[in-house]
């Protein structure tokens, strides 16, 4: 379960970026998560739910943007989204291109994890 260290971090970061800018109480946490970071976005909000209590960030409401997978194929050129990908293990997808199948694909999306915007008063 890697959503414990990611979340973790992430509100190691929200919370250090409250402090900074003398924030009482950390109201929206607005995140984006790659759909191939393998992280479940119920379970990182519950995580967050826990690991927040008694700090400043408790009570926060997280919106969690899932990004799609985006690549770039080497063979026919496609540049765009895809849609399923087969895995052959939990971790480690195997991505084709839709247009022509090919392997040899670049990621341009899809492993984001990042914190977009934080609402604090």
């Amino acid at each position: 379960m890697h959503e414990i260290s990611i979340a973790g971090a992430i509100i190691e970061s929200v919370l250090d970026a409250a402090r900074k800018n003398n924030a009482i109480r950390v109201k929206e946490v607005f995140l984006e998560i790659g759909e191939l970071t393998a992280l479940n976005p119920d379970q990182l909000k519950f995580i967050f739910e826990t690991i927040t209590a008694g700090t400043i960030a408790q009570g926060a409401t997280y919106n969690i943007q899932v990004i799609k997978p985006v690549i770039n194929c080497t063979k026919c050129s496609y540049n765009g989204p895809i849609e399923f990908f087969e895995k052959l293990h939990f971790f480690l997808p195997t991505i084709k291109c839709p247009r022509c199948g090919e392997t040899d694909v670049e990621i341009v999306g899809g492993r984001e994890c990042c914190v977009r915007k934080i609402n604090i008063s």
